[in-house]
């Protein structure tokens, strides 16, 4: 299981299309290019510390085989959360944070802790650009958890090696036919 700050890191990562957001905007406004390449040199890092979040994790942490007795999707859940936090972009002139690098930082960190806190992993936009699915699923013991796929799942009763991420939350690793 990762630790918190590992956690943390990766529900940061979720944000970095508020970060692309605020480059395209700054360079839409004709900002130089000094207030734009910084958020999207962030947004970028957060896309790569997402991908080897993952396989860091699906690589070293400890696998459990888990019998997937029912399930249903949740990726259409990204799409809801992504247009519901990028929407002020959308609405208003100027969202350059120009000169308010403290106020973006705030606005980030608290949108994180957030997400950290409620445990909704599962509409990281991020994971979805790497292909990964997410499925809420029951065990054989009828506990939903979440679990995060590249594979598609296509039947019940099947076994897949995972390791979890966090309290209730898998990813699949490969092992086992989803």
């Amino acid at each position: 299981m990762l630790n918190k700050f590992a956690k943390f890191l990766l529900v940061a990562t979720s944000l970095s299309p508020v970060l692309g957001a605020v480059a395209v905007n700054q360079f839409g406004l004709g900002r130089p290019w000094t207030n734009w390449f910084p958020w999207l040199v962030g947004a970028l890092l957060l896309v790569f510390i997402c991908w080897l979040l993952l396989q860091y994790a699906a690589g070293n942490a400890q696998k459990h085989q888990f019998r997937i007795e029912q399930f249903e999707s949740n990726d259409k859940e990204v799409l809801a959360f992504l247009l519901a936090y990028l929407l002020p972009f959308i609405s208003a002139k100027d969202m350059a944070f120009e000169g308010q690098l403290m106020t973006g930082a705030y606005i980030f960190l608290i949108i994180c802790l957030v997400i950290a806190h409620a445990g909704a992993f599962h509409f990281n936009p991020v994971m979805g650009l790497l292909g990964y699915h997410f499925y809420g699923v029951k065990n054989s013991d009828g506990v939903s958890q979440l679990l995060i796929s590249k594979a598609e799942l296509r039947r019940t009763g099947k076994e897949v090696e995972t390791v979890r991420l966090a309290h209730n939350i898998y990813l699949h690793t490969g092992g086992g036919d989803a």
